[in-house]
């Protein structure tokens, strides 16, 4: 069985894209988010039902998802993928493009076999069509047994999905939250406390340590606002340079420094960029989030 899609075909059996005649094999996590959005589509497939299916009774991070979602389109890409196949639904999760046609046949080299065919350009001069369930059972077991175990896992995920209700992976946010806060600081320790008065004032806070961690969760999840540092690791202006690319990119997400700032040459510098501001003492930043929010009340106490 394959999946025609764009320029490629996905061969169930195999688990391998085919573009430009040139195979490329998936793992094995990979195969199973494209062929399940294959198989919904064009539904929106969410974020917790995926992570159920892909990583079953295991308790992944909130980026393990866009991060094997991103790994495989850059693999297609660089096989040679002339559309992008996966589509992200923020705030929802993911589908199979709506604007691409996709059509579903038996492989030719199967076809061949169980007609018994000896000119196979003869076949492929034929429109697909697909097989009976005589012929299907006439195949070698080498053909339809990986068939047939995909079918079934793919079958258990989805009674399992049906019957019990797939947790909801978060950072805490309360359940009658108002906002969201991304908070991108490689020591996140030392923001405890902080995170605690946004919470007690019904705001969500995410906590991640990187560009890299951030961007991913910006494809999945709106959030009222950014906070970041301005160094991580080895790179001095990481918060600054994240900034600029979120910018760039047309991403106008509110933009925070929470670090000690004193140089108006820096100060100048942020606001070019497009943030929005620099706290550096807890009762600035209260105040600077808590105006982005409709909250009564206000004490900028700890």
């Amino acid at each position: 069985m394959e999946f025609q899609f764009a320029n490629a075909r996905l061969n169930i059996a195999t688990q391998c894209v085919i573009i430009n005649e040139r195979s490329t094999q998936l793992d094995d996590r990979a195969f199973l988010l494209i062929n399940y959005l294959l198989q919904r589509r064009p539904q929106v497939c969410s974020h917790a039902e995926l992570v159920k299916l892909l990583w079953p009774n295991t308790v992944v991070s909130d980026w393990s998802l866009p991060k094997l979602v991103s790994d495989l389109r850059s693999q297609l890409n660089r096989a040679g993928l002339q559309q992008n196949c996966i589509v992200t639904v923020r705030g929802q999760g993911y589908r199979f493009a709506p604007a691409i046609e996709v059509t579903e046949h038996q492989a030719t080299g199967s076809l061949i076999g169980a007609m018994g065919s000896s000119d196979p350009s003869a076949m492929t001069t034929q429109p697909m069509q697909m097989m009976s369930v005589r012929e299907h059972n006439a195949l070698p077991a080498r053909y339809w047994l990986p068939v047939l175990v995909i079918a079934c896992l793919c079958f258990v995920g989805l009674m399992t999905h049906s019957t019990e209700q797939a947790p909801v992976l978060r950072h805490g946010e309360p359940l009658d939250a108002i906002g969201r806060i991304l908070w991108v600081d490689d020591n996140p320790q030392n923001n405890l406390q902080e995170k605690r008065y946004f919470e007690r004032h019904h705001i969500g806070v995410y906590p991640v340590r990187t560009t890299e961690e951030a961007l991913l969760l910006l494809q999945m999840y709106e959030y009222n606002l950014i906070i970041s540092d301005m160094g991580r690791a080895q790179e001095p202006l990481a918060g600054l340079k994240l900034l600029q690319q979120l910018r760039a990119n047309g991403d106008q997400t509110p933009y925070y420094f929470y670090t000690l700032i004193d140089s108006a040459e820096m100060l100048q510098i942020i606001e070019n960029s497009g943030g929005q501001g620099v706290a550096t003492k807890r009762p600035q930043l209260y105040g600077k989030i808590l105006s982005h929010f409709a909250t009564k009340n206000i004490d900028l106490s700890d």
